[in-house]
């Protein structure tokens, strides 16, 4: 008997709503720059003093092959990740998974490609021809394959399901659920399940549409059809109040938290912005000529559009609806970017520079960076561990015998790789960090394939958020470039950190 996708659904649900507070806290953080005086050209700050958590990263992989690296931002500069194997190529990145480190993307040759920055592994899950790939997640990827049959991949292994009519087209959603456009004419339909169970569990006619665009929370999916502008809740499957337009839509986007829905139609001299509480245009601005493509701040402070001729770049803000100026560069599926201090990343020639989003002024330029695919993101994978979580946790009620703790703490890992507990006492040295897990075995399936100078790596516990976080390490070392030589011998892709396991 299937089991009820909603226990499933829950975990994932609860994700989702930390992803958009933690985005939501950065737009309130950033909030109120594009207002500032027009002379401050100096970026707002640091991730470490704007915010404490998770980092501000770039991934950057080479546009003609080879080993991808993760540098901290805006010290594009600074390396803190690299792996040893060259990756696919890049051609679009589809999501990434902040709690599995996992960047999902499209390689050139459209095969579903997963970057895991926690394990340092590139794998293809999948050498059939799919089309249309999603995800929403980073470490799922769905696509169409040639039957029509909807495929997700991922590092547990393909599922597949065929749908009464051939799939069109599949939106994944974050709470796990998969949304299935299929047939064609008076057979259209959009489906929903959760995967893996096959059990149909809504539908709903669904029309023609030449772009759709889903919230952040995926809570609503829009339609650009023949009249205009409709709406899709998904989560009840119900269609909301169309906003007419008088001509086709050219180019949708939505802002990170889905309270506006920008409008570019095909007189792409005209952004409108459609209200998803009012449902209705309340806003227009115009631009400074035609516009081929505009993509929105991941924040919610900038609106880039690209101009239809030439390679001017305009830099609007929407709070205000101010055309800022225009910026000279390469439009491209990465670049250019917003970062989370404001600043706008362009390709210029062989080069990437960073200008000021307010002033447009540079700030600093990265020679050759344009040979590379840029992805910005923000995790907390690469930071060390808060002390407070490796303090044992104290009962008033039990007695404990602290002649055990210490036999536990002199006690080293075995040769199989087995869990430890972490060890907080001591001189504090040097880490080389090479994954964590949720799973102890796979910790200790990689733990036991690492080897340098006779010490084979371990596995330490911790406690992250009530879950048991199990990490592939070697040391402690007395200094840095002990660890950063014994994690080069290693062959593995590491980190490293000052600290105890």
């Amino acid at each position: 008997m299937a089991q009820s996708p909603e226990p499933k659904a829950q975990g994932a649900r609860q994700r989702v709503v930390r992803r958009f507070l933690f985005a939501l806290s950065f737009a309130v953080v950033a909030c109120g720059r594009s207002d500032r005086s027009a002379d401050s050209s100096k970026p707002t700050g640091t991730a470490s003093s704007v915010y404490a958590g998770p980092q501000a990263l770039v991934l950057r992989m080479p546009r003609a092959g080879g080993p991808p690296r993760v540098y901290a931002y805006p010290r594009v500069d600074s390396v803190i990740w690299s792996s040893t194997d060259p990756a696919p190529i890049p051609a679009h990145v589809l999501a990434f998974d902040e709690e599995s480190g996992s960047v999902a993307y499209e390689d050139d040759k459209g095969r579903p490609v997963l970057l895991e920055l926690r394990l340092g592994t590139i794998t293809v899950p999948s050498r059939k021809k799919l089309s249309g790939l999603a995800s929403t997640n980073g470490s799922a990827i769905f696509g169409i394959g040639a039957k029509g049959e909807v495929v997700r991949v991922s590092p547990s292994g393909e599922w597949s399901y065929k749908p009464p009519h051939p799939a069109k087209t599949v939106f994944p959603q974050p709470d796990g659920a998969a949304l299935i456009s299929m047939g064609t004419g008076a057979n259209a339909r959009l489906v929903k399940l959760f995967p893996p169970e096959t059990k149909i569990l809504d539908s709903v006619d669904f029309p023609v549409a030449s772009r759709t665009v889903r919230t952040q929370m995926g809570d609503r999916l829009y339609l650009a059809v023949d009249s205009g502008l409709i709406v899709l809740r998904t989560r009840t499957m119900d269609w909301g109040p169309s906003v007419p337009f008088s001509e086709p839509i050219a180019g949708m986007a939505s802002t990170p938290s889905g309270d506006r829905i920008f409008v570019l139609t095909n007189a792409r001299n005209q952004i409108s912005v459609v209200d998803r509480y009012r449902d209705k245009v309340t806003a227009k601005f115009e631009l400074p000529g035609k516009a081929e493509d505009f993509r929105i701040d991941p924040f919610g402070r900038y609106l880039l559009a690209h101009a239809a001729e030439g390679d001017s770049i305009w830099v609007i803000a929407i709070g205000t609806q101010r055309v800022i100026g225009a910026l000279t560069g390469a439009w491209r599926n990465d670049l250019p970017f917003v970062g989370y201090d404001g600043g706008v990343a362009v390709a210029s020639g062989q080069d990437v520079v960073v200008f000021d989003g307010e002033t447009l002024k540079p700030r600093r330029r990265i020679k050759g960076g344009a040979q590379d695919y840029w992805y910005p993101f923000m995790w907390d994978g690469f930071r060390p561990r808060a002390a407070s979580l490796d303090v044992p946790v104290h009962f008033d009620s039990v007695a404990i015998d602290t002649t055990t703790i210490d036999s536990v703490r002199t006690t080293p890992p075995d040769s199989s790789g087995a869990a430890v507990a972490a060890d907080t006492a001591g001189p504090r040295g040097f880490i080389v960090s090479f994954a964590a897990f949720l799973t102890e075995d796979r910790a200790k399936e990689l733990a036991s394939r690492i080897r340098v100078g006779g010490e084979t790596a371990h596995v330490a516990m911790s406690q992250k958020d009530g879950s048991t976080i199990y990490r592939v390490v070697l040391g402690p070392y007395l200094s840095k470039d002990e660890a950063e030589k014994a994690g080069k011998d290693s062959g593995h892709s590491y980190w490293v950190y000052e600290g105890n396991p």
